[in-house]
Order: structure tokens, then C-alpha cells, then sequence
């Protein structure tokens, strides 16, 4: 019988994942094999935006139900897995606009921000944060000075729409594995937005002009961000790593 060439840091997780692949495993694994997702979006596109990321998810879940131990690491195979990744790339690459660029790798370099400053105790520095997002410092420069301005009730919805079915759901207890995924790849800002969106934590949803008024924006900018969140939760049957 072929022995297993499974890595021995997998094996635990993997083992309880194959026996009993629950929504709670899937998401263990997930976390267990980010660093992978990130280091295979960064070779295949260059990028590790959240998109990507929750694409490669995806991926590397339907991955993980083809992998056969006896034929390969567990690590190059999820990497031969996520070639996909050009492609949605490209794909993604034809429909963001420059100032969705931008906001991708404010999130981006946010998230690596925070997730130093827990490992090492302080903010990182510049060099720090781009070894560790592959942004590049002139890159992440142009990032932090764009504030790009948006005209107010220039954009259809702005007068108060909230997220359909989720109006006072409320976000710790009641939301979605998926709308919990959408909401940790969001932005500070964004995630606010979201938040009186959805009338988290007991409160009652807020419309648009009163989230501007609160963030100090344009009820038009409120509107625009929450299309593109509205936009991913409903990718969900296309993103989600949780669907089968």
C-alpha cells in the first residue's frame, strides 16, 4: 500500500476534516492553510487581495476533496489547485476600477497591519508591512494618498436601502458563516458601514444619510460601498468555501 505523503504539520486537521468535513472543519482547515492561499495567489497573480483570497478559498476547499495523500504533498497540490487563480485575476482585472484597486489594498494592507502588530507587539514598519503584503512601498505610498472624491446622490440607492434579508439581524449571533467572511475582509470603514447597515449589536438598521452623516461621508459613498458589499454577499454560491 502506497505510503502517505501527507506533511506531518496537516495530518491532524486533515484526518478530522476527511472523517467529518462539517462547516466547522471546512473553516479550520482554511485557516490552517492560509499562509498557503496567500503564498499561491502571490505566485500565480502577484496579488492576495481579499477576492482573491475568498476565491482561492474556494478553491482550495474543492482541492482538499481531490487530494489523494498517496500521490503528492498536500501543499503543491493545493498550489497545482489554485492555478485557477490567473484566471479570476484576469477576470477581476477587466471589472475594478482604479479607486476599488486602491480600496482592496487598503484592506489588504490593514489586515497585515493588524495581524503584525498582535505577532510582534508593536505597528509594523513600512519595509515590514510590504515583505509581508507584497505591496511595494511606492505602491503603498499612492495607496494611503488616494481619496478619491464621490458626488453626493449621484448613485441609484442612496436614499436609505438596507441589505436585503438581513435587516436587524445582527451580526454576532444571527449572520451567515458567509457574511461573517464577507465582513472580516472588509476595511475598518467598511465594516462600520455594514454594521449600522445590518443594525448590529441590538440597534435598528440606519439609512444612508444617517451612516454619512456618523463616518462624515457623502450619502452617494455610503451608497457605492454598500453595493459592492451587497455585491459579494450575494456572490456567495460563487465564492463561498462553505457550499458544496
Amino acid at each position: 500500500m502506497p505510503s502517505s505523503m501527507l506533511e506531518p504539520e496537516y495530518k491532524a486537521d486533515y484526518d478530522a476534516w476527511k472523517a467529518d468535513p462539517t462547516p466547522e472543519r471546512n473553516a479550520a482547515m482554511l485557516k490552517m492553510l492560509h499562509p498557503v492561499l496567500e503564498g499561491a495567489a502571490r505566485t500565480h497573480v502577484g496579488d492576495a487581495n481579499p477576492l482573491i483570497i475568498s476565491r482561492a478559498r474556494g478553491m482550495a476547499l474543492a482541492g482538499l476533496r481531490t487530494y489523494d495523500p498517496t500521490r503528492g504533498r498536500l501543499q503543491t497540490h493545493m498550489y497545482n489547485q489554485l492555478q485557477g487563480l490567473k484566471r479570476v485575476n484576469r477576470q477581476q482585472s477587466q471589472i475594478l476600477s482604479v479607486p476599488e484597486r486602491v480600496s482592496l489594498d487598503r484592506q489588504l494592507l490593514a489586515k497585515h497591519v493588524q495581524d503584525i502588530t498582535h505577532e510582534i507587539g508593536r505597528e509594523p514598519t513600512d519595509r515590514e508591512l510590504a515583505d509581508r503584503s507584497g505591496i511595494s512601498l511606492k505602491r503603498m505610498t499612492h495607496v494611503r494618498s488616494y481619496n478619491p472624491a464621490v458626488a453626493e446622490g449621484t448613485l441609484e440607492g442612496a436614499s436609505g436601502e438596507v441589505f436585503g434579508g438581513t435587516r436587524g439581524m445582527g451580526l454576532p449571533e444571527a449572520a451567515s458563516v458567509w457574511q461573517r467572511l464577507v465582513y472580516e475582509d472588509l476595511s475598518p470603514r467598511d465594516q462600520k458601514i455594514m454594521e449600522h447597515s445590518m443594525g448590529m449589536h441590538g440597534r435598528k438598521p440606519m439609512a444612508n444619510q444617517d451612516i454619512a452623516r456618523k463616518l462624515g461621508v457623502s450619502p452617494g459613498a455610503i451608497s457605492q460601498r454598500k453595493k459592492i458589499i451587497q455585491d459579494m454577499l450575494n456572490k456567495e454560491a460563487e465564492l463561498s468555501p462553505f457550499v458544496r
